[in-house]
């Protein structure tokens, strides 16, 4: 084996290509074929979109495990460790099978060159199809058509939401994004897409494919009603409703997920999907901590859309700390999030990453005023106010930095 820990692998993998990103199918599908995992289990649903992939596939993939089923999930990036991309049956990958997979991937490849994506997304199907699994949730990366992860043969298909992000490499236009989220679709397969009042090249798109559109509001909906869910939805060409009391991640994304699973045959008895539904947390996403007094709120929306999802859950927040990547847009996120007494910005770290000058300037230049500008995520949470609400948001890497420092302070600062 070239290297027996991840650490060295993964070092390898930023070392051997030129581009962080090179979007293109042709590469990776010659190295999946000689691996033999474009299928790497029986059912495979491919979940796309520009917010609310992560949150959409923890579901789906919780909603088949509570039936005996043996499930694998591979999600980007990561907040902690790298290994949490790739789990099966809620766990992650141990060291030694990621290893092993990162090595099955360099005897495949030959002289291929592959990004640390297209890498790490091949090794991720390469495990599933050792593990003899029931079913896959596989999240895309960048896009949809000319992502790695595309490059499956999927059962179903899923645009959880469009909207603006990453124009540099999608286009400039939601038409534009639409496509190429889109274009996940199959000829004789259901694309469910979760937002709603989707462009029309949303449907045109699925529909020269040979594919079928599952749109919200015409197959599915949901809807708030004191403090409970009411998700419409079609199984066997039928309209069916069921109430969820209790739920903890985005409306729209437990309607999009029960749609998908109803489609396939897959949806499990109403008290399961409750029961699931209000267990659910995932890392990153309204991830709450509090140390009696004070509170804080761990959120990786790191575009517009995603932020104004947040005015759901609160009115106004007592002070935002905010660390983001060069390539997002700054005064459209401040513009939809909650409205904030104080903003700090943190320098981000790593490949596009903001300083806090950087941070600063554009925040500036949108209206706000900056009220403090820290170099690290420690730093700027040592200075939080005592009592209220603090949001920490704009990336997953901002994300990982505070969550290590409130694990850090466990006993002071618990989970909530």
């Amino acid at each position: 084996m070239r290297y027996s820990s991840p650490d060295e692998w993964l070092r390898y993998l930023e070392a051997i290509h030129p581009s962080g990103i090179d979007l293109g199918l042709e590469r990776v599908a010659r190295v999946a074929a000689h691996l033999d995992c474009i299928k790497p289990a029986p059912l495979v649903i491919l979940v796309g979109g520009t917010n609310g992939k992560g949150t959409t596939s923890a579901l789906i993939a919780a909603l088949l495990r509570k039936q005996g089923k043996r499930i694998g999930m591979y999600n980007s990036p990561h907040i902690h460790r790298y290994n949490e991309r790739v789990s099966v049956d809620g766990a992650d990958i141990s060291d030694a099978n990621l290893c092993r997979s990162f090595e099955a991937v360099e005897r495949a490849r030959d002289d291929i060159t592959l990004t640390y994506f297209e890498f790490g997304t091949l090794a991720a199907l390469w495990h599933f199809k050792q593990q003899s699994l029931d079913a896959v949730v596989l999240e895309i990366g960048l896009g949809g058509r000319l992502d790695a992860v595309n490059v499956v043969d999927p059962d179903i298909s899923v645009v959880t939401s469009i909207g603006l992000d990453h124009q540099d490499w999608l286009g400039n236009t939601v038409d534009e994004i639409a496509y190429e989220k889109c274009s996940i679709a199959r000829a004789g397969k259901w694309l469910v897409c979760g937002q709603p009042d989707a462009p029309a090249r949303a449907l045109a798109t699925v529909k020269n494919l040979g594919g079928y559109f599952a749109a919200r509001g015409d197959m599915f909906d949901v809807a708030e009603s004191e403090q409970q869910l009411i998700v419409s939805y079609t199984a066997n060409n039928e309209p069916r409703t069921v109430t969820l009391a209790e739920y903890h991640i985005p409306h729209h994304n437990v309607a999009t997920a029960i749609q998908v699973l109803a489609l396939i045959d897959q949806l499990p008895p109403s008290d399961v999907l409750s029961e699931t539904v209000s267990g659910l947390r995932v890392p990153g996403r309204w991830q709450s901590w509090s140390d009696g007094s004070a509170k804080v709120v761990l959120d990786v929306a790191h575009n517009p859309q995603a932020a104004a999802y947040l005015r759901h859950h609160i009115e106004e927040l007592d002070c935002l700390v905010l660390g983001m990547l060069s390539d997002k847009d700054v005064a459209g996120v401040l513009e939809a999030l909650p409205p904030f007494k104080r903003l700090y910005v943190v320098t981000l770290t790593g490949w596009r990453g903001l300083d806090r000058e950087e941070l600063g300037a554009k925040s500036r230049a949108a209206g706000f005023t900056v009220d403090q500008s820290f170099e690290t995520m420690s730093a700027a949470l040592e200075s939080i106010p005592a009592t209220g609400t603090t949001l920490v948001a704009g990336s997953f890497h901002t994300v990982e930095a505070a969550a290590e420092w409130l694990k850090a302070g466990e006993g002071k600062w618990n989970s909530i």
